[in-house]
C-alpha cells in the first residue's frame, strides 16, 4: 500500500511549507485510490484540527464530491489524532508533515487503520520523478 503525491500537490506543500504552517498548519487531503494505491491530487487548507464537527466534515465531503480522501499536518498533535482516528475515517490517508531548520520537508504517509483499537500505520509514498519537495 502506497500513497502518491501528484505534481499539484507537491507543490502546494512546498508553498504552504514556506507562508503558513503557524497560522494554519492543516488541511483536507482530495483524491482517490485506486487498488492499494492512494492518488493525491489536490490539498485543501482546513480549520485547524481538520474540520470544527463532524457534521462540517460531512458537508464538506459534499462539497468535493465524496472526494476527502485524507488528512495532513504540519504540527500534529495526539489532541488532532485522536480526533481522526474514528469508524468514520477508517481507511483515509494521512500526512504528518514536518520541517527541519532549513525548512525542508519531511513526509511521513499513514493510514487510519483499527484493529481492536483505531491507529496509523505506515506506508511508502511516491512522487513524480521530477518532483522534489525541498
Amino acid at each position: 500500500m502506497d500513497a502518491y503525491l501528484s505534481e499539484e500537490a507537491c507543490q502546494f506543500i512546498d508553498a504552504l511549507s514556506l507562508v503558513s504552517t503557524h497560522t494554519n498548519p492543516d488541511g483536507i487531503l482530495l483524491g482517490h485510490k485506486r487498488g492499494h494505491r492512494y492518488f493525491v491530487e489536490r490539498i485543501f487548507q482546513s480549520a485547524i484540527g481538520f474540520f470544527p464537527s463532524y457534521a462540517d466534515f460531512v458537508k464538506l465531503n459534499q462539497i468535493f464530491d465524496e472526494k476527502i480522501l485524507g488528512f495532513y499536518s504540519f504540527h500534529v498533535d495526539s489532541e488532532k489524532i485522536q480526533k481522526i482516528l474514528s469508524p468514520m475515517t477508517l481507511g483515509f490517508l494521512f500526512l504528518q508533515i514536518d520541517l527541519d531548520k532549513e525548512k525542508n520537508i519531511s513526509i511521513q504517509p499513514y493510514v487510519i487503520d483499527y484493529d481492536k483499537d483505531f491507529f496509523l500505520k505506515p506506508i511508502d509514498l511516491k512522487r513524480p520523478e521530477n518532483m522534489k519537495i525541498r
